[in-house]
């Protein structure tokens, strides 16, 4: 049954502030409401989806849902309540699109993760720092396994015995739920509850530098090398902000370059972001499993080969956890492709390590590396909470396959917390940028040349 357009101006006698206690709910109504309940969730799984995931961290669009839902009920007359029309209605909006006491921590822009380690402990990251929230307290084990269940109700997934963890992505946040051993799981001590919020848009070169994530003479310089094709390796450690600069440097493309990303779950999504609202000619491939039988399995490198198909001139990897997906990382660089991926390392120079390690760990794979890979960013979190580019350097060859050679180009004062630039790039990088037509008056600002 289709349902009318909404008109929020004809429900304001529904008022959000409705609440109904358990208490005054016969068993009759309850079971009712738990019927009409999941009837009202189908309906907006179906034919409301993506409406009903943004509004679990978009208040505007939580109020389009509960207008929904009360012209849902009133047209569906099917269950004869004791309680009120605008009771039932209240009720069905409260279990629908409210997760309790985690709805304020979703709805706060300043708070980027929720990690739950049981019914009484919460900590949020507010603005890169970590808080203990002692006012988010769950009533009981049955009531946090209640919100779990809402996350993944979009998905379809439910945590059990068979299946004790499970990774949900959702189009604006993660979800990563883990069952406890009471229930069979792998939890020692009752479920377990992490959420990462990703931002809606993509941030400015005006509010990273402000923020101090990078300097203007770096915005700059990234400014200069992208456009020339330079392949990028940015590293860092986990939570570190490598992703949200990953997704910067497709801005210093031409709208019109067909580019392409690559990730294990959806946390790119350029093409959801305002900030590339003029960029038509992107496509985005994400793993797909089979349960049972990997090598069927889209992975990133499985799906690295399929981009090359597709003529992309830029691809973007959201992480390159294997050996299969850093070697055809480097296949695609070699090819004449460009090329920008994160890795997890705790050093730019670890970075460089681990590539090759990834890619085949020999000689021969290092001179790939090294001929192809042209700058390192490495990424940290402070313990200020701020996620700063503290190195870029140029990688310029290798000593055998574990001694990667640097050309250092900025570095961050932690005692001064300035970036400073420390050096210049190679001959060999500026003859790349001009095969890109890069403006000499550009590329000579950046090499030791133009200093003398």
């Amino acid at each position: 049954m289709s349902v009318k357009s909404f008109n929020p101006l004809e429900y304001t006698e529904y008022k959000p502030e409705i609440t109904v206690k358990e208490g005054y709910i016969n068993i009759s109504d309850s079971e009712k409401i738990y019927n009409l309940t999941n009837t009202v969730k189908t309906y907006l799984r179906d034919n409301q989806g993506e409406l009903y995931i943004s509004s679990l961290t978009n208040p505007e669009h939580r109020k389009e849902i509960k207008y929904i839902i009360s012209d849902f009920i009133k047209e569906n007359k099917r269950w004869n309540f004791d309680l009120s029309l605008e009771q039932v209605i209240a009720k069905v909006q409260e279990e629908i699109t409210e997760l309790g006491i985690i709805q304020k921590a979703l709805d706060d822009p300043t708070i980027t993760n929720i990690d739950i380690n049981g019914v009484d402990c919460t900590y949020v990251e507010q603005n890169g720092v970590d808080v203990f929230r002692p006012d988010i307290v769950f009533q009981s084990e049955e009531h946090l396994y209640q919100v779990i269940d809402r996350l993944l109700l979009m998905e379809g997934k439910t945590l059990t015995a068979a299946e004790p963890h499970i990774d949900s992505f959702f189009r604006g946040f993660r979800v990563c739920a883990v069952l406890g051993k009471d229930r069979g799981g792998i939890s020692t001590f009752g479920c377990l509850l992490s959420i990462r919020k990703f931002a809606p848009d993509v941030f400015s070169d005006a509010e990273i530098i402000s923020y101090g994530n990078i300097s203007e003479e770096i915005r700059n310089f990234i400014a200069t090398v992208v456009p020339g094709g330079a392949n990028i390796l940015i590293t860092g450690g986990t939570n570190s902000g490598k992703t949200t600069t990953l997704i910067r440097l497709p801005l210093y493309l031409d709208p019109s370059t067909r580019i392409c990303t690559i990730e294990d779950s959806p946390e790119m999504m350029l093409q959801m972001k305002e900030a590339y609202k003029e960029y038509k000619n992107i496509f985005s491939l994400e793993q797909k499993k089979f349960d049972g039988n990997k090598d069927r399995e889209y992975d990133i490198a499985k799906n690295t080969v399929v981009a090359l198909r597709l003529r992309p001139e830029w691809i973007f990897i959201g992480e390159a956890r294997t050996e299969e997906a850093a070697y055809q990382a480097l296949q695609a660089m070699n090819t004449g492709h460009f090329v920008s991926m994160t890795i997890h390392a705790n050093s730019a120079k670890d970075g460089a390590v681990r590539f090759v390690q990834l890619a085949g760990n020999n000689q021969t794979i290092a001179a790939q590396v090294a001929s192809s890979l042209d700058i390192i960013i490495f990424q940290k979190k402070l313990k200020n909470g701020k996620r700063v580019i503290t190195e870029i350097v140029e990688i310029t060859g290798y000593r055998g396959a574990e001694e990667p050679v640097f050309q250092p180009i900025f570095k961050y004062d932690l005692k001064n917390e300035k970036h400073m630039k420390v050096g210049y790039i190679s001959d060999v990088l500026a003859e790349k940028l001009r095969m890109q037509f890069v403006p000499e008056e550009k590329i000579r600002r950046w090499t030791r040349g133009d200093a003398m």
